[in-house]
């Protein structure tokens, strides 16, 4: 072999090489991924560092049970809020109704949508249920006993102020304005930090369902 031609070889071959290294480069940097932890904060959703497990527990869509095995198998979006909020509960609603047509088919089919109320004396399950699919038919509304519902707002770090009894009927509520997000297999994976903001949210769900 000719000194010429085995410096061609080697030149070539050195070539081809810094072309990979490079071509693997590019593809690492354009190539989709998930959200760092950093990047999920600066939009407004904490991971949390280990997926928590929530206490059994039993409520009510309409006339049929909601417990924990109710959230195995998609993603969850949880708000705890109530009916007869003035503002804040339906603008929140209203967010999530528009994060969720944001979403592309193959996300959306994966994750639900679900207010549970925190205020039993005025919400039934049936009129949870019609408050929640007035914005969005596929959203889930939720009601049940307040002991089980304050128990599991604890597990989900969603503070709220209990009112039983009330001689009136327009009483305002103090409750948590964030969003639990549990992943499929009914562990609490995460929250949204109020205020929301519905590109965030659909960004945020996009990156957790296509890379958990």
């Amino acid at each position: 072999m000719t000194n010429k031609k085995s410096i061609r070889i080697t030149v070539g071959s050195c070539l081809l090489i810094v072309s990979m290294v490079a071509g693997l480069f590019v593809y690492s940097t354009i190539s989709p991924k998930e959200l760092t932890a950093e990047e999920y904060k600066q939009i407004g959703f904490y991971k949390l560092v280990r997926t928590r497990q929530i206490n059994n527990f039993e409520l009510l869509i309409g006339s049929e049970k909601f417990t924990n095995e109710s959230l195995k198998g998609s993603w969850d979006v949880l708000f705890l809020g109530f009916a007869s909020c003035p503002d804040m509960c339906p603008m929140t609603m209203k967010k999530m109704a528009v994060a969720a047509s944001k979403l592309a088919p193959e996300i959306s089919s994966r994750v639900n949508f679900r207010m549970i109320s925190v205020d039993p004396d005025r919400d039934t399950p049936n009129k949870m249920q019609r408050y929640a699919k007035a914005f969005n038919e596929n959203f889930t509304g939720i009601a049940g006993d307040i002991e089980i519902i304050y128990k599991l707002a604890t597990d989900l770090t969603l503070p709220f102020v209990p009112v039983l009894g009330s001689d009136v009927t327009n009483y305002d509520m103090d409750h948590s304005m964030n969003l639990a997000l549990i992943d499929p297999d009914g562990n609490y994976f995460g929250f949204f930090k109020s205020p929301h903001s519905p590109d965030k949210l659909s960004e945020v769900l996009t990156s957790v369902v296509s890379y958990n």
